[in-house]
């Protein structure tokens, strides 16, 4: 059974378990209204205003998008004192936003928003939402203040300089959730608070400010993946996957909800996606809302996330632990595999039986990670298909189980073999060592990519393995894979820009869960014209002797880098021979009165050395 088959149920069951459907047919009858924005606090709708009007009015000034907010936010006032005094305050939040944004017509004329404002909705949405430029450099970078002057104005207005930090992370990431960016704004606060009293400002922001802007790269990266995911695959793929997370989430929960969940958490993402942020932020509120309404069945994780304003609500339950097991739980789904009925069942309504294999699975091994069990799902399916047309069904389920369970240990154990590893030589050893070989690995399936590319994806590769092996049985599979999942993620969202390969390709494009497994088993890329060699990555000066290690070490990788892709092909005892040469003349040369006179011989010998191991002499 090829596994669109599987992931189209989940769409079709979706449809029938939850009547998923756009929200303003789903809440018939009731509307997300401006005069009923009561749910978050006049500050948060603020913002909320501020983030939309900045997201659409990219290229605006402060002052402008400010005048567009503010419109909103006293329209907001009026109609929560009397929902009567303005027809505006009965239609759709959305349609308000737009009203009012097209109300300021010297604005939109000046960003050239006029033709799309003639129109009637939906096009005058999707008109303006055509508009919004996700391109790095759209907006050029932010020119960050002195320590001291961002003191200076937060002591002063700390309204102003919050809201024109919120605008300006907002006008450069347009499809970015509300949420994320609200977050970030928290945390940019308690920098300035803390920092503005310290004695060393300048010190203070650099760490401290530095963590905030790196959790926004990491949270926008992974909305932009997302998004990749869905552009390319579709949002079956990422439904699958959240049906195998919230069954982890929620093993409580019965198969309908865990459906109507997963479609109702990926028809935001789509949203989002096209840049439609306010309804993003509206059904990813809905989810919350429903979560914390039904905690009793769902989960008794989630009640501190359920305490906290709704906007907070939906990352902190995303983020919450599994729920326990129920007691009353079987160990096992041997109803999946010892009862010959299960044919039946399959040929009934495949995909069905299929995704509620996935479902009874997950909820009993939360240690396992979400993608294993979409990879378990399709190999459930795939021995269906080759058992139940046998007499002997049930002794074939039993000896494919096998399999499944092969398929579990033989991950473990890569996962075990590595945290192995990591214990014996320590973080810094295992991330050095283990670095080289990804960037010997990653540079021969894909050499098109820059060193500085290379060096990242793969030290995200290595962190995996640090950052995971400190984890408990429970969560240590579910970490590595997560982690893995966004460097191979942030590949295949470098492929959509910038075509690397045909082989990369093949494995950004097949399929979501399977391509940690697709990636491992590339090799080099077939049809890479390997570059010349560059003697002028082998021209030494004395300051390597006074190198920081770090610096020495990236040389060195640097070097690998390119002999690799000079010599595609090379073996692993090739390129130790030649990178021990590089220590050993290093070591060698460090040790003598004139470091100069020494790499400047023995330089030009080392690259002969190196040609003479490929066989280039």
């Amino acid at each position: 059974m090829k596994w669109v088959t599987f992931i189209s149920f989940l769409f079709l069951a979706s449809l029938a378990a939850s009547k998923h459907l756009p929200r303003r047919y789903r809440h018939a009858g009731h509307q997300d209204t401006i005069a009923q924005a009561t749910e978050v606090t006049p500050d948060e709708f603020r913002g909320i205003a501020l983030v939309i009007s900045s997201q659409a009015l990219q290229q605006a000034t402060y002052e402008e998008v400010s005048k567009v907010k503010n419109d909103i936010v006293e329209l907001q006032k009026k109609c929560a004192a009397d929902e009567k005094s303005d027809p505006e305050c009965t239609k759709p939040l959305g349609t308000v936003f737009l009203d009012e944004f097209c109300h300021e017509q010297e604005i939109i004329a000046k960003y050239g928003f006029a033709d799309c404002c003639a129109k009637v909705d939906p096009e005058r949405k999707d008109c303006i939402l055509a508009h919004k430029n996700g391109t790095p450099g759209f907006i050029p970078p932010f020119q960050k203040p002195s320590a001291e002057e961002g003191c200076k104005a937060f002591e002063a207005d700390p309204d102003q300089t919050m809201g024109r930090y919120v605008y300006e992370i907002a006008r450069r990431y347009p499809f970015s959730k509300t949420s994320s960016i609200f977050a970030g704004a928290r945390k940019y606060k308690e920098v300035l608070t803390t920092c503005c009293k310290e004695a060393d400002k300048d010190a203070c922001f650099t760490e401290k400010a530095t963590e905030v802007s790196k959790y926004l790269r990491k949270e926008f990266a992974r909305q932009k993946q997302i998004c990749s995911v869905h552009r390319k695959l579709g949002e079956l793929p990422l439904r699958a996957l959240k049906v195998a997370q919230l069954s982890q989430k929620f093993p409580k929960a019965d198969f309908p909800t865990v459906l109507k969940l997963s479609a109702d958490i990926v028809h935001a993402y789509t949203e989002c996606c096209k840049g439609d942020t306010l309804e993003c932020l509206l059904d990813r509120a809905d989810v919350s809302k429903y979560i914390c309404s039904h905690q009793a069945t769902l989960s008794s994780k989630v009640h501190d996330c359920c305490e906290k304003s709704l906007l907070e609500q939906g990352d902190c339950i995303a983020h919450s632990e599994n729920d326990d097991k129920p007691a009353d739980l079987s160990p096992t789904v041997r109803e999946f595999i010892d009862n010959k009925e299960v044919c039946q069942h399959y040929a009934d309504n495949k995909s069905l039986h299929q995704a509620k294999f996935v479902h009874e699975y997950g909820r009993r091994h939360p240690e396992l990670s979400p993608e294993l069990l979409v990879r378990l799902g399709k190999g459930y399916g795939d021995l269906l298909e080759k058992c139940c047309p046998l007499e002997n069904v049930v002794e074939c389920l039993g000896h494919g189980e096998a399999e499944l369970k092969k398929h579990i240990s033989d991950t473990l154990e890569v996962m075990k073999k590595n945290c192995e590893l990591h214990a014996t030589a320590g973080d810094y050893l295992f991330q050095n060592e283990s670095l080289c070989r990804l960037l010997v690995h990653y540079t021969k399936k894909a050499p098109q990519l820059t060193f500085d590319q290379l060096y990242e994806y793969t030290k995200g590769l290595t962190k995996a393995a640090a950052k995971c092996c400190h984890e408990d049985e429970a969560h240590k599979l579910p970490c590595a894979e997560k982690y893995v999942s966004f460097v191979l993620g942030e590949i295949c969202r470098e492929h959509e820009m910038h075509h690397i390969n045909k082989q990369v390709c093949k494995c950004c494009g097949d399929s979501l869960t399977f391509r940690r497994e697709c990636f491992s088993g590339l090799g080099p890329d077939p049809e890479y014209q390997p570059t010349p060699f560059a003697p002028d990555l082998f021209t030494f000066h004395p300051d390597l002797c006074t190198a920081d290690p770090e610096v020495l070490k990236r040389k060195k990788q640097k070097q690998l880098v390119h002999l690799i892709k000079h010599q595609p092909n090379s073996t692993t005892e090739q390129i130790a021979e030649v990178t021990g040469y590089f220590t050993t003349m290093v070591t060698e040369c460090c040790k003598t009165e004139n470091h100069e006179e020494c790499f400047t011989t023995e330089g030009p010998k080392l690259v002969e050395r190196s040609r003479a191991v490929f066989g280039e002499q």
